[in-house]
């Protein structure tokens, strides 16, 4: 993640924080990205350095002026204005995790050989909870690479129970046994 997104996301979350509107600024930022998943030409148009800034400023008003609170708005103006609204689908995402931060929730990754089913998904959630001692939100993935297993990565931490690496591992051992 880029440095320019990281700041404007921790100062939009101080903001809200200090506003108590957290939640309502996370609400706005997940219709802000639906928006732009369902409208690919206005994403495009949003990160596009060549577009002028005037006319993002315009297509933002007619597209969010009504729809997010003013901070949120304000938020996304002063992207325009400082020709940072190509980073935004990034400022979103740390915004979000900020926000599961500040609510105890680290969010991490779950990679499997082959899909998992609801009551694998959630023992491995569980055992990470354990570990980390805060609740977890896993993206699941589906990973063929690995073989068999799978790892989990939470913030620093990785778990790695794949056959892919464990069979790495006899490999280096018998090259270097």
């Amino acid at each position: 993640m880029s440095r320019v997104a990281k700041r404007y996301s921790k100062a939009l979350f101080a903001l809200a924080l200090q506003e108590q509107g957290v939640d309502t600024v996370q609400e706005d930022m997940n219709m802000i990205k639906a928006v732009f998943s369902e409208n690919p030409d206005l994403h495009n148009a949003m990160i596009n350095p060549l577009i002028d800034v005037k006319v993002k400023s315009k297509l933002l008003s007619e597209v969010f002026e009504e729809r997010v609170e003013p901070l949120t708005f304000k938020f996304l103006q002063l992207l325009c204005k400082k020709k940072r609204s190509g980073f935004l689908t990034e400022m979103i995402d740390y915004y979000t995790e900020r926000v599961l931060e500040h609510n105890g929730i680290l969010s991490g990754e779950l990679r499997s050989a082959k899909v998992l089913d609801a009551d694998q998904v959630s023992e491995i959630r569980s055992r990470i909870e354990v570990l980390t001692g805060k609740k977890v939100r896993l993206k699941i993935l589906v990973d063929n690479s690995l073989v068999g297993g799978f790892v989990v990565k939470v913030k620093d931490t990785v778990v790695d129970l794949s056959v892919k690496t464990q069979l790495e591992k006899m490999r280096a051992q018998l090259v270097h046994g």
